[in-house]
């Protein structure tokens, strides 16, 4: 077993401790708060990939070959190729952030 100490503002260490209580130790909490975070993101993930869906049917090109001719200057900065590329960053961040956390 690893200690991790950290301080916290009372306030948030009542929090703490009513969790703890709550979830009856210490790993039920973090386990319980990590799995909450990991169904967020997939969530997250899931629903960017509908809208990135959309402009792959729209433009009949995938997202990743998209991105990497935005990236280089091939498309302009219409509209749509700035939402799309903003959505495509968005979920790879969230992907990076999903694989540390699985």
């Amino acid at each position: 077993m690893q200690n991790i100490t950290i301080e916290v503002q009372p306030r948030l260490a009542k929090k703490i401790d009513a969790f703890l209580q709550y979830f009856g130790s210490k790993d039920m909490l973090f386990d319980q708060f990590i799995e909450y975070h990991i169904r967020k993101i997939k969530r997250e993930i899931s629903g960017m990939q509908v809208q990135l869906d959309k402009y792959e049917q729209k433009y009949q090109i995938t997202s990743e070959v998209f991105y990497q001719k935005f990236s280089v200057g091939e498309l302009g900065d219409e509209d749509d190729f700035m939402m799309w590329a903003g959505i495509y960053e968005l979920q790879t961040e969230s992907k990076n952030k999903l694989s540390k956390l699985l």
